[in-house]
């Protein structure tokens, strides 16, 4: 945590006993607001506030008998994410019309869908934050933690998962089951390495769908035309490892087309090619395509 100050008040007068700034601030600037939430915590016996917040920063507090610590940090763009997802909640809470009284069973279920996503972006800012990035950036339908059906019949995961036939009118083409139109994107907010990646091409093998094949319903593999990779640092091996993968003309890839032998279904692609796109984050600029 990026700590700006510490400031140490007397509890009752709210008089600054010590401090410790990064930049020239007056600590008395705190005093009375920091007291009067004390007091407040107190009256109401809530056992002290942990935080609050002003236009810039955050203030974590830690009440005593005497006196308040209060720690002072920067408000990230994740306090911001989460804020406006609060007020969103809260929008379409009011325009839905749901009371306690007369609102109906499948209302309070379909908002408690809306609840769960909301949960999901709160839980995860850093995963909300690079999904809104790769819905800029790649065509199709972006959702967070999909569950998806796995090749032993089992449920499975992906960070994010794009799918570019949401994008266009749908051609009924048995194609668009086998992932021709899906992107994985695995999101990793640290260093990237060696380990992570194989991990994730290990797994672009591993879904399946329920396909028809002669009268009867089938789990059929299929595999991701778009593996793309967000973290905010690659360690060298990791870079070496994603350099030994084939190219062609549309850059790194994988092959796929093994998990398709023995299959007899009309519209297999006669290429099963899954193009490899890595990305850096950077919190205050674009992320920037990594070169490899």
């Amino acid at each position: 945590m990026d700590i700006e100050g510490i400031i140490i008040f007397d509890a009752a007068a709210g008089v600054p006993l010590f401090s410790r700034m990064k930049t020239r601030t007056d600590p008395s600037l705190f005093s009375s607001f920091i007291t009067a939430i004390g007091h407040f915590t107190r009256e109401l016996k809530f056992g002290g506030l942990s935080s609050f917040t002003t236009e810039e920063k955050v203030i974590y507090l830690a009440p005593r008998d005497r006196i308040i610590t209060a720690l002072i940090a920067p408000k990230k763009k994740e306090y911001q994410t989460a804020y406006s997802l609060a007020n969103e909640l809260g929008r379409q809470f009011e325009e839905s019309g749901i009371s306690s009284n007369i609102s109906r069973k499948e209302d309070y279920d379909e908002f408690a869908e809306v609840v769960d996503q909301f949960l999901r972006k709160i839980q995860n800012p850093f995963l909300t934050r690079v999904s809104e990035f790769i819905q800029n950036q790649y065509p199709g339908e972006v959702t967070v933690k999909p569950n998806l059906m796995k090749r032993d019949g089992s449920q499975g995961s992906v960070d994010i998962l794009i799918d570019a036939g949401k994008s266009a009118a749908s051609s009924g083409n048995v194609t668009e089951k086998f992932g021709e139109n899906y992107s994985f994107v695995k999101v990793l907010d640290s260093m990237v390495g060696r380990v992570h990646i194989i991990e994730f091409i290990d797994s672009l093998d591993n879904f399946a769908v329920l396909a028809m094949k002669k009268d009867e319903m089938i789990l059929t593999p299929y595999f991701p035309a778009r593996a793309i990779i967000v973290g905010r640092e690659y360690d060298s091996a990791a870079i070496d490892f994603l350099m030994k993968l084939p190219k062609g003309n549309i850059g790194r890839y994988i092959d796929g087309a093994y998990i398709y032998a023995g299959l007899k279904l009309k519209g297999i692609p006669k290429e099963t090619r899954c193009v490899v796109d890595v990305w850096k984050w950077h919190d205050d600029t674009n992320p920037e395509p990594v070169d490899f």
